[in-house]
């Protein structure tokens, strides 16, 4: 038996199953990671969706260094996903302080990043030596995950398609032409809510975290491998090459939450088991405040801020 429940001021429903599905038995993940939204599409949708997804990862094991583009991949994810979360958290905190104008960046960007953590380990896009991470266009990540959405849910990918879009086009006027009347009027019926945002972006993070459980169970079984450390799939994650710059630049935080993760595991995990504590911890604490700040001040500290906005961060 199924309800339709609604998630969003457009008006726009997910058919929710009535009870939660145990999505770990599908997945073939040792552990329940608690799911809030795809726990409800069903076990039949999520049984057939799972079973095709283990197959085409199954393929993937037996291409040269699959080891180590996966374990890049989902830190690349996991990152990404840290990202939208903290951009949701500075939303809705510039929300609260009625800091308008920085609305449409951030909620676009957090759906964004949210989108390029599900496009990452949707296995039919290929690595290309690391040209994954920059090549595609925000419209080919966009028309993917939608596509990869409809696999599983109608609902799902007709809301995502609804609140990215109006997402890009507010993003865009403020970029770009930048209306007199700000987010008011005719403007205000297009800009997404934080709330609706929020869901979509839930929704995309679950959906990351259950193909990144099928990619683990998948590779569960290969050998064990030893990670060279000249690993090109892991380099490529350390070093940054802006456009605009003649230059490059290797991050050294990066660098030591690789090889720490690589000492612990050869395999790819889930984004909830690579999301360590410390990855997690530091990666808010880059954006806290400095020790010497003044106390008193109603300032956006991202260590203080709801890290679980939209995925369990434990």
């Amino acid at each position: 038996m199924k309800e339709s429940t609604p998630t969003s001021s457009t008006g726009l429903e997910l058919t929710r199953a009535t009870s939660k599905v145990q999505v770990s038995k599908y997945t073939g993940a040792e552990y329940e990671y608690d799911y809030k939204q795809v726990s409800y599409i069903g076990d039949e949708s999520i049984a057939k969706y799972c079973s095709s997804l283990r197959q085409r990862f199954a393929q993937q094991r037996q291409a040269p260094e699959a080891a180590e583009q996966w374990i890049a991949r989902t830190y690349l994810a996991t990152k990404y996903l840290l990202a939208a979360s903290l951009m949701l958290s500075s939303a809705r905190f510039a929300i609260a302080q009625h800091l308008r104008i920085v609305e449409p960046y951030l909620l676009y960007y957090a759906l964004f990043n949210a989108s390029r953590t599900l496009f990452l380990v949707i296995p039919e896009q290929p690595w290309n030596g690391g040209r994954l991470i920059g090549d595609p266009t925000h419209l080919k990540v966009q028309n993917v995950v939608h596509d990869c959405l409809g696999h599983l849910s109608i609902d799902a990918a007709t809301r995502y398609k609804d609140v990215i879009r109006r997402a890009l086009a507010t993003r865009e006027m403020f970029s770009y032409r930048f209306p007199a009347q700000g987010l008011r009027g005719s403007f205000a019926s297009i800009a997404p809510e934080l709330e609706e945002v929020t869901t979509v972006c839930q929704f995309l993070a679950e959906l990351a975290q259950l193909h990144s459980e099928c990619l683990e169970s998948s590779f569960r079984s290969l050998p064990d491998v030893e990670l060279p450390n000249a690993s090109q799939a892991l380099k490529t994650l350390l070093l940054y090459e802006p456009r605009s710059l003649n230059s490059a630049v290797t991050d050294a935080e990066d660098w030591y939450r690789l090889w720490q993760f690589a000492r612990h595991s050869n395999k790819p995990l889930s984004l909830h088991l690579t999301a360590r504590p410390g990855l997690v911890e530091d990666f808010f604490g880059a954006w806290s405040l400095d020790e010497d700040h003044n106390e008193g001040f109603d300032v956006y500290d991202a260590d203080s801020q709801d890290w679980r906005i939209i995925f369990d961060f434990s």
